[in-house]
């Protein structure tokens, strides 16, 4: 039997956008639930120093920022869930349906924040 949860808002990435609209949401009380996804972090988790992020002065690694981020998501009370979304569609009464390898999660709200993928050459 497919396991359904529910949410007011759902998140699915967790690079800087991903955890931003975290904090946000969960500070609005919308009980947001933040799908990781097979890039936990996003890009950044694999950049070595970011000089260019607000606050830090002196620049701080990629996945510490990364960690930092997604801790103080997780203060307001994000859940973070690492899953892998197979579908998304939207039902007759308007809510979400996102599929994915643990079950499904249905939402009123979806933030898509999947940020970008590198092409090497």
């Amino acid at each position: 039997m497919t396991k359904t949860k529910r949410t007011k808002t759902l998140i699915i990435g967790s690079g800087p956008a991903g955890y931003t609209a975290g904090v946000y949401a969960s500070r609005a009380m919308l009980k947001p639930i933040l799908v990781q996804g097979i890039e936990p972090g996003g890009q950044l988790t694999t950049t070595t120093e970011v000089e260019n992020f607000p606050g830090f002065p002196d620049g701080v690694m990629g996945p510490e920022l990364m960690g930092r981020m997604q801790q103080q998501a997780e203060k307001f009370g994000a859940k973070v869930e690492y899953k892998k979304v197979n579908k998304i569609t939207r039902n007759e009464e308007g809510i979400f349906d996102l599929e994915t390898d643990q079950g499904t999660v249905q939402s009123k709200t979806v933030i898509i924040a999947t940020g970008a993928a590198p092409r090497y050459l």
